[in-house]
């Protein structure tokens, strides 16, 4: 910036590479407003001399293009009298550039902040270590209270570290491409739910079915919560480089499965009687989900199909041939479910440095997302399981309509991993935040779609074979249609658990439960009360159910989908 006098007008001109800008400064102040500050430029007193108030302001300093650093050639001034050329003008001539002082403008100071911190703290492991680094750079609590509103430096550092993301270890490329075998092994997570249920049958001829249903619904909805509270746990150690402790805590989880299994097994028999077999068969759930967790945790998918192909075969041999294969049914099966247990517990030895530092502190700070996800994993079993166990006895149409949203959730958790590298992708595209945004609404409406017509096709199929064997019927079309739904919900539902939103997971799912057995009982058709008089009316208030709760889920996630900072 520089001062020219010039016929005795002052003014100021502003240099930026080949363009000049000139303010003629009357006697007065010249007020310029840029952003939410105001910079104030005055006539100068004296020749060449010039004053700003830059209070609280930022200094930008203009590039300058190549070409302006070398002498040029400046035009010729206006022809004189004799003929000969007024020189050029001395202003224009390339004046000094000075410093342009604009005012600093941050929309999200603490971002800010961590966008600062993050070269030192690239490899924290833990909140103590953030505060440590944020006290050696002079914060006080004084300071953290005044400029970013938390009650003291250590509560400032929790919301750094959180904000700061995994150990720069632990990070990988977000856009890395995914190779085949990768794809392959998290689309086999869907049959791998679904090995067990061959061997259902055969159980139900031997136990009975009634106590059967009932102590496979409490197991697998206690195993659900269980394993995933215990994958949520280990993952998070090993995002903060505490490999040893998560195969520890995954290890006990999977020795103290059993019992818990034990635990529901004797609660089923004290309500409705039964014998050893029940406790027996709610351990080997509990075991077998838990095994199956290390095993998918540590990348072990193969492993854990090949110890249940046995039990599959003879499981559906059973089917064509009756009681005469029950029995090799029942032993392949609880020798796959005891090879799993085993490689689960092997595969937890031997991980991680002898001297690695204890894993507690960590776990303690991430005791919201651990009861968190617990109780998104009781809600989502409950969601799913309160309407099919009433029609698991007399209705196989109805209760058969779970098997495509199983198949298929091992495709829709491996668009919801894509996720986040597609989001990055689309940050290094987008120029302004609504193209982003834009783009942002595109992804999530297409994957939703896909998410919704991978089980729509696998519906398709479960239809006509029910119509070949004549067990179709509306009310089973209709539940069908439902965990069609739920297939684009639960891919909205991983998307929001990856962003730690376990409170709006659990309201969505507990109202769309109230929506479900409440407009049911007014209607007369509440399985769960004791009134199946109207199976239609029960699938089709489902069916709504599930829909709201997609537009929930989509709702919760809109806020996250909009900003740029959440996917650097």
């Amino acid at each position: 910036m520089t001062v020219n006098d010039e016929a005795g007008t002052e003014t100021v001109r502003i240099d930026i590479g080949d363009k000049t800008v000139r303010i003629e400064l009357p006697d007065e102040t010249v007020r310029m407003d840029v952003g939410d500050r105001t910079v104030r430029l005055s006539a100068p007193n004296t020749a060449g001399a010039h004053r700003t108030d830059n209070s609280d302001t930022q200094v930008i300093r203009p590039p300058i293009p190549p070409q302006s650093r070398r002498t040029r050639r400046a035009p010729a001034g206006p022809a004189r009298p004799d003929g000969t050329s007024a020189g050029p003008d001395t202003a224009a001539s390339g004046p000094p550039i000075h410093t342009v002082v604009l005012p600093r403008i941050s929309d999200d100071p603490l971002e800010e902040l961590v966008d600062r911190m993050r070269p030192k703290l690239a490899r924290a492991v833990d909140a103590l270590q953030v505060a440590a680094a944020l006290e050696s750079d002079g914060f006080t609590d004084r300071g953290a209270k005044v400029e970013y509103g938390f009650a003291d430096v250590f509560a400032l550092a929790v919301e750094v570290y959180r904000r700061l993301g995994p150990p720069l270890e632990q990070t990988a490329a977000p856009d890395a491409p995914r190779t085949w075998r990768s794809g392959l092994r998290v689309l086999a997570h869907g049959p791998l739910y679904a090995l067990p249920s061959a061997v259902f049958p055969a159980v139900l001829g031997v136990l009975g079915q009634r106590s059967v249903v009932l102590a496979l619904t409490l197991a697998s909805a206690l195993g659900w919560l269980y394993a995933g509270t215990a994958a949520f746990g280990a993952y998070k150690l090993l995002g903060g480089n505490r490999p040893r402790a998560a195969a520890r805590l995954l290890r006990f989880a999977t020795v103290g499965a059993p019992f818990a299994g034990a635990a529901c097994g004797f609660l089923v028999v004290a309500v409705t009687g039964g014998g050893w077999g029940l406790i027996v068969l709610a351990m080997c759930q509990l075991g077998y989900q838990l095994a199956g967790t290390v095993l998918v945790f540590y990348r072990r998918e193969g492993v854990q199909a090949l110890t249940m192909v046995p039990a599959v075969v003879f499981g559906c041999a059973y089917l064509l041939a009756g009681p005469a294969l029950r029995t090799p049914a029942l032993v392949t099966a609880a020798a796959g479910v005891t090879a799993a247990y085993v490689a689960a517990l092997l595969l937890t030895r031997n991980r991680g440095d002898v001297a690695e530092a204890s894993g507690l502190p960590l776990l303690r700070l991430q005791l919201p997302g651990l009861a968190g996800v617990t109780w998104y994993g009781l809600c989502s079993a409950a969601l799913l399981l309160h309407a099919e166990a009433p029609y698991l006895l007399n209705r196989l149409d109805i209760a058969a309509a779970v098997a495509p949203l199983i198949l298929a959730m091992g495709f829709v958790e491996w668009r919801a991993e894509g996720f986040r590298a597609a989001a990055v992708r689309i940050t290094r595209l987008s120029h302004r935040p609504e193209d982003f945004q834009r783009a942002m609404r595109v992804l999530i409406a297409r994957e939703t779609l896909l998410c919704l017509a991978v089980p729509a096709g696998l519906g398709l199929v479960l239809i006509a074979g029910l119509a070949l064997t004549g067990w179709l019927s509306a009310p089973g079309v209709v539940m069908i249609a439902a965990h069609v739904v739920l297939g684009g919900a639960y891919y909205s539902a991983f998307l929001l658990a990856g962003f730690e939103r376990f409170g709006w997971l659990c309201w969505s799912m507990l109202a769309a439960l109230a929506v479900h057995i409440g407009i049911g009982a007014a209607l007369g058709a509440a399985p769960l009360l004791g009134r199946t008089a109207h199976p239609l009316t029960d699938t089709l208030l489902y069916l709504g159910s599930v829909v709201a709760l997609q537009g929930l889920f989509l709702y919760g996630l809109s806020p996250f989908a909009g900003q740029v900072r959440h996917f650097r």
